[in-house]
């Protein structure tokens, strides 16, 4: 939001996290992987959670970006969204792509990034099937969902025989 409510500082580090996140969406759509890895610090650390990457290095970054630009013809990434705080963004996007094959991939993801002061990425956090999104935040965090939930259950719908108390009990396994 750019208007009279943000500050200066607010809206200075909110355009700098932009600015690196459109870097990296131009170098996917290039297949730039020298651009792609620019963002990030050489010992960042990241997490892709659907894939299980866990690479702490731009050199692991490079050979893993890499194996994408070699399986993809063309492809995009966009910003849906974005949270922003002074060293860290939340982002929201979508990728499309084609496949050598032909096939078309089209999904969203999210990007959880924490920023130097020097405004490179030094860990970045991505999941792109956000249906698990919720269960796996969870879990990495070390929530009993069950536990969470069963008081809101137990008001909503007295936790017997309902949609709700069916749905809580999936999380209960």
């Amino acid at each position: 939001m750019n208007d009279a409510r943000t500050s200066g500082s607010e809206q200075a580090y909110r355009a700098a996290q932009l600015a690196v996140f459109q870097r990296h969406c131009d170098g996917f759509a290039r297949h730039d992987l020298d651009a792609v890895v620019s963002i990030y610090t050489a010992n960042v650390h990241y997490e892709e959670k659907t894939l299980r990457w866990d690479l702490h290095s731009r050199d692991e970054l490079r050979d893993q970006f890499g194996m994408i630009f070699a399986a993809t013809s063309a492809m995009t990434s966009h910003r849906l969204d974005s949270i922003h705080a002074p060293d860290r963004a939340a982002f929201l996007w979508r990728f499309t792509g084609t496949l050598h094959s032909g096939q078309r991939v089209d999904f969203p993801g999210t990007s959880l990034l924490t920023f130097t002061g020097d405004g490179q990425v030094s860990h970045d956090f991505a999941m792109w099937n956000l249906a698990e999104l919720p269960e796996r935040a969870a879990k990495d965090m070390g929530l009993d969902l069950a536990a969470a939930y069963s008081p809101y259950v137990a008001w909503a719908a007295d936790g017997r025989g309902t949609a709700a108390a069916r749905l809580m009990d999936s999380y209960r396994a």
